[in-house]
Protein backbone atom coordinates (compact mmCIF):
# COMPACT_ATOMS: atom_id res chain seq x y z
CA UNK A 1 0.00 0.00 0.00
CA UNK A 2 1.20 3.24 -0.79
CA UNK A 3 2.33 5.88 2.20
CA UNK A 4 0.05 8.54 1.53
CA UNK A 5 -2.78 5.65 1.44
CA UNK A 6 -2.02 4.52 4.59
CA UNK A 7 -1.77 7.64 5.98
CA UNK A 8 -4.63 9.05 4.53
CA UNK A 9 -6.76 5.67 5.71
CA UNK A 10 -5.65 6.36 9.16
CA UNK A 11 -6.89 9.58 9.48
CA UNK A 12 -9.81 8.61 8.19
CA UNK A 13 -10.05 6.28 11.15
CA UNK A 14 -8.86 8.96 13.25
CA UNK A 15 -11.88 11.17 12.36
CA UNK A 16 -14.60 8.00 12.91
CA UNK A 17 -12.97 7.33 16.49
CA UNK A 18 -13.44 11.39 17.04
CA UNK A 19 -17.11 11.64 16.68
CA UNK A 20 -17.69 8.32 19.24
CA UNK A 21 -16.68 7.46 22.75
CA UNK A 22 -13.89 5.15 21.48
CA UNK A 23 -10.75 5.96 23.05
CA UNK A 24 -7.67 6.30 20.34
CA UNK A 25 -6.90 3.04 18.52
CA UNK A 26 -3.94 2.28 16.90
CA UNK A 27 -4.58 -0.10 13.93
CA UNK A 28 -2.60 -2.85 13.18
CA UNK A 29 -1.02 -0.94 10.04
CA UNK A 30 -0.24 1.67 12.71
CA UNK A 31 1.75 -0.82 15.04
CA UNK A 32 3.07 -2.89 12.14
CA UNK A 33 1.19 -6.27 12.51
CA UNK A 34 2.09 -9.42 10.04
CA UNK A 35 -0.99 -10.58 8.47
CA UNK A 36 -2.77 -13.03 10.26
CA UNK A 37 -2.03 -16.52 8.55
CA UNK A 38 -6.31 -17.01 9.85
CA UNK A 39 -9.29 -15.29 10.48
CA UNK A 40 -12.31 -16.86 12.07
CA UNK A 41 -15.43 -14.57 13.12
CA UNK A 42 -17.70 -14.82 16.34
CA UNK A 43 -21.30 -13.57 16.36
CA UNK A 44 -21.94 -10.26 17.52
CA UNK A 45 -23.28 -8.96 19.81
CA UNK A 46 -20.08 -10.48 22.45
CA UNK A 47 -21.56 -10.74 25.70
CA UNK A 48 -18.09 -11.63 27.51
CA UNK A 49 -15.47 -9.63 28.15
CA UNK A 50 -11.94 -10.94 29.64
CA UNK A 51 -9.14 -8.97 31.00
CA UNK A 52 -5.52 -9.79 30.75
CA UNK A 53 -2.46 -8.13 31.92
CA UNK A 54 0.81 -8.68 29.95
CA UNK A 55 3.39 -9.29 32.37
CA UNK A 56 5.97 -7.95 30.40
CA UNK A 57 6.93 -3.86 31.40
CA UNK A 58 5.37 -0.94 31.16
CA UNK A 59 5.31 1.41 27.63
CA UNK A 60 4.72 4.88 27.91
CA UNK A 61 5.04 5.83 24.01
CA UNK A 62 3.53 4.73 21.18
CA UNK A 63 6.66 3.54 19.76
CA UNK A 64 7.43 1.72 22.79
CA UNK A 65 3.94 0.56 22.76
CA UNK A 66 3.69 -0.71 19.18
CA UNK A 67 7.06 -2.72 19.83
CA UNK A 68 5.99 -4.22 22.72
CA UNK A 69 2.88 -5.41 20.71
CA UNK A 70 4.91 -6.22 17.72
CA UNK A 71 7.11 -8.76 20.42
CA UNK A 72 3.81 -10.12 21.50
CA UNK A 73 2.62 -11.05 18.38
CA UNK A 74 5.76 -12.78 17.41
CA UNK A 75 5.84 -14.58 20.94
CA UNK A 76 2.38 -15.41 20.04
CA UNK A 77 2.59 -17.02 16.70
CA UNK A 78 6.29 -18.11 16.86
CA UNK A 79 6.27 -19.82 20.36
CA UNK A 80 2.83 -20.70 20.70
CA UNK A 81 1.89 -21.16 17.22
CA UNK A 82 -1.05 -19.45 16.87
CA UNK A 83 -2.71 -17.77 13.79
CA UNK A 84 -2.21 -14.45 15.28
CA UNK A 85 -1.60 -12.14 18.36
CA UNK A 86 -3.76 -13.58 20.72
CA UNK A 87 -5.48 -10.95 21.96
CA UNK A 88 -8.75 -8.92 20.65
CA UNK A 89 -7.14 -5.32 21.93
CA UNK A 90 -4.05 -4.37 24.21
CA UNK A 91 -4.22 -1.06 25.64
CA UNK A 92 -0.89 0.40 26.69
CA UNK A 93 0.26 2.77 29.23
CA UNK A 94 0.45 5.45 27.12
CA UNK A 95 -3.53 5.77 26.68
CA UNK A 96 -3.78 4.67 23.28
CA UNK A 97 -5.62 0.97 22.52
CA UNK A 98 -3.86 -1.22 19.81
CA UNK A 99 -6.08 -3.02 17.70
CA UNK A 100 -4.80 -6.68 18.17
CA UNK A 101 -7.81 -9.45 16.43
CA UNK A 102 -10.02 -6.38 16.70
CA UNK A 103 -13.89 -6.60 16.95
CA UNK A 104 -16.00 -9.47 16.35
CA UNK A 105 -12.44 -11.79 15.10
CA UNK A 106 -12.36 -15.11 17.71
CA UNK A 107 -9.18 -14.85 19.64
CA UNK A 108 -6.78 -17.37 20.84
CA UNK A 109 -6.64 -15.57 24.99
CA UNK A 110 -8.85 -17.85 26.89
CA UNK A 111 -9.10 -21.44 26.54
CA UNK A 112 -12.46 -22.24 26.48
CA UNK A 113 -13.89 -18.83 26.01
CA UNK A 114 -12.51 -18.09 22.51
CA UNK A 115 -15.42 -18.57 20.66
CA UNK A 116 -17.48 -15.99 22.71
CA UNK A 117 -15.38 -13.29 24.32
CA UNK A 118 -13.42 -10.58 23.58
CA UNK A 119 -9.90 -10.96 25.39
CA UNK A 120 -8.33 -7.29 26.04
CA UNK A 121 -5.04 -7.32 27.80
CA UNK A 122 -3.84 -4.21 29.52
CA UNK A 123 0.56 -4.10 28.91
CA UNK A 124 2.34 -4.71 31.95
CA UNK A 125 2.73 -6.63 35.26
CA UNK A 126 -0.30 -5.24 37.59
CA UNK A 127 0.10 -7.75 40.27
CA UNK A 128 1.35 -5.13 42.82
CA UNK A 129 0.21 -1.98 41.37
CA UNK A 130 -2.42 -0.51 39.16
CA UNK A 131 -2.25 0.74 35.72
CA UNK A 132 -2.25 4.16 35.30
CA UNK A 133 -4.93 6.58 35.05
CA UNK A 134 -4.74 6.85 31.01
CA UNK A 135 -4.55 3.13 30.53
CA UNK A 136 -7.53 2.39 33.02
CA UNK A 137 -9.90 5.35 30.65
CA UNK A 138 -8.55 3.67 27.69
CA UNK A 139 -10.05 0.24 28.86
CA UNK A 140 -13.37 2.26 30.29
CA UNK A 141 -13.90 4.10 26.76
CA UNK A 142 -13.18 1.01 24.75
CA UNK A 143 -15.67 -0.79 26.50
CA UNK A 144 -18.01 2.17 26.16
CA UNK A 145 -16.93 1.76 22.05
CA UNK A 146 -17.61 -1.63 22.16
CA UNK A 147 -21.00 -0.89 23.38
CA UNK A 148 -21.76 2.14 21.24
CA UNK A 149 -20.71 0.14 18.10
CA UNK A 150 -22.82 -3.33 18.71
CA UNK A 151 -20.20 -5.06 18.99
CA UNK A 152 -20.67 -5.91 22.90
CA UNK A 153 -24.04 -6.63 24.36
CA UNK A 154 -25.58 -3.64 26.16
CA UNK A 155 -25.40 -6.68 29.57
CA UNK A 156 -21.71 -7.44 28.32
CA UNK A 157 -19.99 -9.48 31.26
CA UNK A 158 -16.69 -8.00 32.27
CA UNK A 159 -14.10 -10.95 33.86
CA UNK A 160 -10.63 -11.43 34.99
CA UNK A 161 -8.92 -13.81 33.27
CA UNK A 162 -7.84 -15.76 36.65
CA UNK A 163 -11.76 -16.44 37.14
CA UNK A 164 -12.13 -18.72 33.77
CA UNK A 165 -8.46 -20.52 33.74
CA UNK A 166 -5.59 -20.96 35.95
CA UNK A 167 -3.92 -17.96 35.45
CA UNK A 168 -2.91 -14.93 37.44
CA UNK A 169 -3.95 -12.61 35.21
CA UNK A 170 -4.98 -9.48 34.84
CA UNK A 171 -2.87 -9.36 38.12
CA UNK A 172 -4.12 -8.72 41.97
CA UNK A 173 -4.41 -5.19 41.74
CA UNK A 174 -5.91 -4.86 38.72
CA UNK A 175 -8.34 -7.90 39.34
CA UNK A 176 -9.69 -6.07 42.39
CA UNK A 177 -10.43 -2.85 40.50
CA UNK A 178 -12.46 -4.41 37.73
CA UNK A 179 -14.61 -5.90 40.71
CA UNK A 180 -16.05 -2.75 41.13
CA UNK A 181 -16.70 -1.85 37.48
CA UNK A 182 -20.68 -2.34 36.71
CA UNK A 183 -20.13 -5.33 34.12
CA UNK A 184 -18.13 -7.17 36.18
CA UNK A 185 -19.51 -10.21 37.37
CA UNK A 186 -18.45 -12.84 39.78
CA UNK A 187 -19.75 -16.24 37.30
CA UNK A 188 -19.77 -15.88 33.68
Amino acid sequence: MAPHVAVLLLAVFAAANAQSSCPNIVSRLGWGAKPAKQVEYIIKPVGIVIVHHTVSPICTSMNACAERVRSIQVQHMNNLKFEDIGYSFLVGGDGNVYEGRGWHKQGAHTRGYNKNSIGIALIGDFTDSLPSRPQLKALEKLLDCGRELKELSEDYKLLGARQVVATQSPGLALYQEIQNWPAWVEQP
